[in-house]
């Protein structure tokens, strides 16, 4: 009786997964039980501070060394990395920033990416260059001890870890603050940010 038993409820079991509905107009399978929704992207948790519209500040850059590796952004966005020859996350993401600006302007983005690193002296920047062919061009903030004050006018705080990304909209202002390296998935958060 048992076994007779474990058959019946075997044989109910395969016969309910055979009577599943189609829904959409999709055709009955094993696959289609479950939907996948994409999730919206949200702006919002990326950013460490947002502004919507031109409510931010306007962006200012301290005086830096290397003025010639920041490029103005000519009607169109402008993404300010700070970083460090001796911060690995810093090092690590710098392909992936190139890779994305270049992507970015491949589907019509109007946008610059300059680089601002927060080493002591110009040499630290230029020896990193030299050991890594395919860094991009760095200026370098001067007075690293004003650094704190900056960081607080871009809305974050004044120590803040780095990488900092700082998203300036074509008017000048400040969009988007985050202090933090990015990852792969967050790609779809700034592509969303660049078309606010």
């Amino acid at each position: 009786m048992d076994r007779l038993s474990a058959l019946i409820i075997g044989a109910l079991a395969l016969t309910a997964c055979d009577k599943h509905e189609a829904t959409d107009g999709d055709p009955p399978s094993r696959t289609n039980g479950a939907k996948v929704t994409k999730k919206a992207v949200n702006t919002e948790a990326f950013c460490d501070v947002h502004f919507t519209g031109d409510q931010g500040p306007l962006m200012a850059v301290p005086e830096v060394a290397g003025k010639e590796a920041i490029v103005p952004a000519a009607g169109g966005w402008h993404w300010f990395n700070v970083w460090a020859t001796w911060c690995k996350p810093c090092v690590d993401e710098l392909p992936r920033l190139l890779k994305w600006r270049d992507k970015l302007r491949g589907a019509g983005k109007k946008l610059e990416v300059s680089f601002i690193s927060v080493d002591e002296t110009d040499a630290d920047v230029a020896e990193f260059r030299k050991e890594h062919a395919g860094a991009p061009a760095s200026a370098r903030l001067i007075a690293t001890k004003d650094q704190g004050a900056w960081f607080q006018q871009m809305g974050l705080d004044g120590n803040p870890p780095i990488p900092i990304h700082v998203f300036v909209a074509p008017s000048g202002h400040i969009r988007c603050a985050r202090a933090g390296s990015v990852r792969e998935q967050d790609y779809a958060a700034i592509e969303a940010l660049l078309a606010e």
